[in-house]
């Protein structure tokens, strides 16, 4: 056997080089883009106050609360001459700045100034009258998208009214009396709900709790009359029986025994009317006959 060692030679066969494709270039745009995107969010996020966070907050929760959209439809003799953006959109118009209602001609910002200044001669009323002070704790005074909403809530200590009547005792009647006072300093539609807990009559009783709510109801009508309250503004006295508890979780509460006054601004007054208006002859004319063959 030699003793010459074999020289092996590898031959190795390359690939041919072939071009890279252009794919990677569109999945790092995406990418610019999203990261351009977040920084730009978190830059916006910065210089916003607890007011605008709160109100967009609100918004991913309901969009249909916000009523003032950019997205407002105008006509077509003002598509596209928005004021001050900078890309013409085409058949949209900005949104009224400053408080809402201010340009857009509804008064909401007027209605609500006036709403919050009831509101607090409300509260300046309750706390000056030694009498009515001791009452604070059961008065809830509040801004709701129906209006101002004063609501009277019973005590097991401190009852508005008798058990199972509906005359109030000496102290519910002059707070009615001293609200109605307030009241009748707006020429707003007002409307008294009457409210019990779910302790109701005896089965075979004629008089349950929705007469009960609605004789109270009527009862905290006729306080506010003579507190000073037109009675032309007066749009409804309802009796609610035990439907709508101020305590959901305990039906039996007392507190779910009480009177509820709304001082009804515009959108809430217009709401009501349609419900209760009953349609025009006409109307139902027209009606009969489309549904003649």
């Amino acid at each position: 056997m030699s003793d010459e060692q074999s020289i092996i030679i590898k031959r190795l066969n390359k690939c041919p080089h072939v071009a890279h494709g252009g794919a990677w270039k569109i999945a790092f745009a995406d990418f610019m883009t999203a990261a351009m995107a977040f920084f730009l969010m978190l830059w916006v996020l910065g210089g916003t106050n607890d007011e605008e966070m709160k109100a967009m907050a609100e918004f991913f929760r309901d969009p249909t609360v916000i009523e003032a959209s950019p997205s407002t439809l105008v006509e077509t003799k003002e598509a596209g001459q928005t004021s001050d953006a900078m890309i013409d959109m085409g058949g949209f118009k900005d949104a009224p700045k400053g408080k809402e209602g201010e340009e857009d001609g509804s008064g909401k910002a007027e209605e609500l100034a006036q709403m919050e200044a009831m509101k607090l001669e409300l509260e300046n009323k309750i706390t000056e009258n030694d009498v009515l002070n001791q009452l604070k704790e059961q008065l809830k005074i509040e801004i709701t998208p129906n209006g101002l909403q004063v609501q009277i809530l019973d005590d097991r200590k401190r009852p508005m009214f008798g058990t199972g009547v509906d005359l109030p005792k000496d102290y519910a009647a002059k707070l009615l009396k001293e609200v109605g006072s307030v009241l009748a300093n707006t020429d707003k539609k007002i409307s008294i709900a009457g409210h019990t807990d779910s302790s109701g009559y005896h089965s075979s009783s004629e008089y349950t709790n929705w007469e009960l709510s609605a004789d109270r109801a009527n009862a905290a009508r006729r306080l506010l009359i003579e507190g000073g309250v037109d009675a032309a503004h007066i749009a409804q006295v309802v009796g609610m029986s035990d439907t709508v508890p101020f305590d959901r979780e305990n039906p039996y509460n007392p507190r779910n025994r009480r009177i509820s006054i709304i001082v009804l601004n515009k959108e809430a007054e217009e709401k009501l009317r349609s419900l209760s208006e009953a349609p025009q002859i006409e109307d139902l004319q027209d009606q009969m006959i489309f549904q003649q063959p």
